[in-house]
């Protein structure tokens, strides 16, 4: 990951060269298929701005590195049961293999997610 220009993409949202490097010493151990959710880059990255970083995450996923996933989690175990690639895919109601019920899905089961992709 560590092709990835983040200076370029950090300077046009006037973000300053301390959240820069820990972001880009975070992205350059990024593998394929790793998942982060939004509270943890913001606390790895420390941004100047929690808009800031959402706008270098969108930029991110706009480039295809990073790609934007809606988890459904499970009300009981909190664990995930399924991936969705937007809110409006996700359907009122879904089997919760973890608890063996359908549940009705509510906005405290849904978590934003940030999938490792591919290098820029």
């Amino acid at each position: 990951m560590s092709s990835i220009n983040l200076r370029e993409i950090t300077n046009k949202f006037h973000e300053g060269l301390g959240p820069t490097r820990r972001l880009q010493k975070l992205a350059s151990s990024w593998q394929p298929g790793e998942v982060y959710t939004f509270d943890h880059l913001y606390r790895e990255v420390s941004p100047s701005s929690a808009q800031t970083l959402s706008l270098v995450l969108g930029e991110l996923t706009r480039r295809g590195v990073l790609e934007k996933l809606v988890r459904v989690e499970s009300p009981f175990t909190k664990g995930g049961i399924k991936d969705f690639a937007s809110v409006s895919d996700v359907p009122e109601r879904i089997y919760d293999w973890h608890s063996g019920q359908e549940i009705e899905v509510r906005p405290d089961n849904l978590r934003v997610l940030f999938k490792v992709r591919l290098a820029e």
